[in-house]
């Protein structure tokens, strides 16, 4: 059996009034419960508005992903650039400092080195100033400088003063030895002077002797015009007609007469010793009885006391005979004599000797 569907009548297509956008519209079901047939163009119009809507929240929330992980490699870029700054910024702060630090630690170095050296200085000034008593006025020098580098060496001192001061004590130390080393020099002279001397003396002193007990010695006197004979010893007459034994012969062969001398030589020269000893001076005058003594010992060649003096002698000069006086114990205690104001002399010489005779008052 077949069912035949009867066939409906023509449709009535009532058209929508559109007074605005088409999605603005909702189609309402006619009386009688049929729907309105609504035009497919309606439709699209509906879906492409809602598409692009769809799209535009799409869009929408692409972009904002988009411009948050923009913001966050943003914010990661700046921490990236603040950090590496940073690093930056310590890394100069260190590399300033490493040079400051190296400059203060070589600071400390020397100020340690010129300390040692000071302390090393200041100990060897005091052993030359103990070693150079002699030196004088230079020693004055040398602890003053010796005492300024130790002021200056305990304190927080700058190094170039403390090495001006070093080398301060460099030259007082420099003058000290050679103030000392001229003293020595001098001093060795002087003995070496005195020694020879002194050998001269003896030696002039021994032949003396000899020719004294090998020989007969006879003096003549052209004042009295009278003659002595001595064997043995020699002899001389004075002045005044007395025979003397001559202690010592200065000369070979008695030249029968002197010639007076400066009296005020010899004085000079035994003030001059005295001053050396650190004694005062006495005055000087001429005596004419120790002058026909020192005239008596002259034509004679050689010397012996009258009695009216404390010492006499024969020497080339005044000062070689002050220098053998210095010699002998007895004559030295008579020229350093301290409870004496004055002294008389008496002078006189034959080929080229000097005969004196003092006496101290």
């Amino acid at each position: 059996m077949s069912t035949q569907i009867a066939p409906r009548g023509p449709r009535t297509v009532v058209p929508l009034r559109h007074d605005g956008p088409l999605l603005d519209r909702v189609p309402t079901p006619r009386q009688g419960g049929t729907t309105p047939e609504v035009r497919p163009s309606a439709w699209r119009g509906r879906a492409a508005t809602a598409a692009v809507a769809i799209l535009a929240l799409a869009s929408t929330g692409v972009l904002a992903v988009q411009n948050a992980q923009a913001v966050a490699q943003q914010k990661a870029a700046v921490g990236r650039v603040s950090s590496s700054a940073a690093t930056s910024q310590d890394d100069a702060v260190m590399a300033a400092a490493v040079p400051v630090a190296m400059a203060a630690g070589a600071q400390q170095a020397e100020r340690a080195a010129l300390s040692a050296t000071a302390a090393a200085a200041i100990q060897d000034a005091a052993a030359v100033a103990v070693a150079s008593p002699h030196a004088g006025d230079t020693l004055a020098p040398l602890a003053t400088a010796s005492a300024t580098v130790q002021g200056t060496a305990g304190t927080a001192f700058s190094p170039a003063t403390l090495r001006t001061q070093l080398s301060s004590l460099s030259v007082a130390r420099g003058a000290v030895v050679g103030a000392e080393a001229a003293w020595q020099a001098a001093e060795q002279a002087r003995i070496a002077a005195e020694q020879a001397a002194a050998a001269a003396q003896a030696a002039a002193a021994a032949q003396a002797a000899a020719r004294s007990t090998s020989s007969t010695r006879t003096v003549n006197r052209s004042t009295t015009g009278s003659s002595s004979t001595s064997t043995g010893s020699s002899a001389a007459t004075s002045s005044s007609g007395s025979v003397h034994a001559v202690t010592l012969a200065c000369l070979d062969t008695p030249p029968g007469s002197g010639s007076s001398a400066n009296a005020g030589a010899v004085g000079a020269a035994i003030n001059a010793y005295r001053a050396s000893q650190g004694l005062p001076e006495l005055s000087v005058s001429t005596s004419g009885t120790l002058s026909s003594h020192a005239l008596d010992m002259a034509a004679s060649g050689g010397i012996w006391h009258s009695g009216s003096d404390n010492i006499v002698g024969c020497a080339p000069s005044a000062t070689s005979l002050v220098g053998a006086w210095s010699r002998s114990a007895s004559h030295n205690a008579q020229m350093t004599r301290t409870d004496v104001s004055s002294m008389s002399v008496g002078a006189a010489t034959a080929e080229g000797y000097l005969f004196s005779a003092v006496k101290f008052n």
